[in-house]
Parts: structure tokens; sequence; C-alpha cells
């Protein structure tokens, strides 16, 4: 027994699903070239700082201390990195799947998104268990918000797909035998 997702018909209650799938994507692709700017730009002053305070006698931390917790944080945004790089990836094909009215494209950023959904549901038992839960609540919410959009995707996604595909009353005409006159 499978879980049944809700359909849409409108974006917002009030965009096309196809007008709904465009704004999606192409915000996602906005949202992502800046966080991926952002996180970049994070890497490079941490960088600088290590650079510049490796050899200073600090009283409160040591340099296996410093070096170490620069360590987590170059792995931690490069995950960040990762994430934001696969979203604009799809994001990108979303858009052009959408353009182009191709199912194919479609049904891989719905399945995509939701594989990146589960991730980000990882990230947030993650960070509850180890940051807590006021920490939690803004990626919990932008789970929420992804869960949404995917939905308004997949909406469209089945739309699209019913559109073309033929006509229970159309199948007749894939298949017509030669009829014979009834008069000679």
């Amino acid at each position: 027994m499978g879980l049944q997702l809700p359909r849409f018909s409108r974006c917002c209650f009030c965009l096309s699903l196809r007008t709904g799938s465009l704004i999606i994507g192409y915000v996602s692709i906005v949202i992502s070239i800046l966080f991926m700017t952002a996180i970049s730009f994070l890497l490079y002053y941490v960088v600088k700082y290590v650079e510049e305070n490796k050899n200073l006698p600090n009283p409160e931390h040591s340099p296996e201390e410093l070096a170490q917790a620069a360590l987590g944080v170059y792995v931690s945004q490069g995950f960040y990195l990762l994430v934001f790089l696969f979203l604009m990836t799809i994001s990108i094909v979303l858009v052009v799947g959408v353009h182009t009215e191709k199912t194919k494209l479609l049904r891989f950023y719905v399945y995509s998104g939701f594989f990146l959904f589960g991730i980000s549901i990882g990230l947030v038992v993650m960070s509850m268990v180890f940051v807590g839960f006021l920490a939690t609540l803004p990626l919990l919410k932008w789970c929420f918000v992804d869960f949404l959009c995917l939905l308004v995707v997949r909406s469209t996604f089945l739309e699209m797909e019913e559109r073309n595909r033929p006509r229970v009353y159309e199948m007749h005409t894939l298949y017509s035998p030669q009829q014979a006159p009834l008069m000679a």
C-alpha cells in the first residue's frame, strides 16, 4: 500500500502549474547561485584566517584545535556546496523540461527532488541532535517549502503526462483494418 500524495490544480491558488513550476525553477537557480557565492566567500575568509593565525600564539586555542575546527568548516561547507550545485543542476533540468514540455526531464526532477528532500530531512535530524531545536527551525521551514514545491512540480508532471497520453476513446484510431464496402 503506497502513500498517496496530494495533487494540486493551481500553484498558490492563483497561478497555473506550468507558471508555478517555472517560478520554482528560476528562483531555485538564483537561490543556489547566491548560497554558493556566500559559502565560497565564507570558505575564503576561513582559509585566510587560518593562514594569518597559523603561527601566532593564542592562549585560548592551540594551532591543532584551530586546524581541527577549520577542517570541520571545510567539510561541512563543501557538503553544502555540493548540495546547492546539485539543486542548481536539477533546477536547470526543471526549467528546460517545463519549457520544452518533456515529461522525462520533469520525472528526473521529481525523483531527484525527493532524494534531496530525504537528504534535507536527514540534516534536520542530525542538527536537532547536535545543535538543538531552535537552530533547526530554519532548516525545517526550508524542508516544508521544498516539499510543497515538489508537490507543485509533481502535479505539473502528472498534468503534462495526462495531456500527452492518448484519450481512451481515441484508441480505436490506432488500428483500423480495411473494411470492404457494403455495396458492390
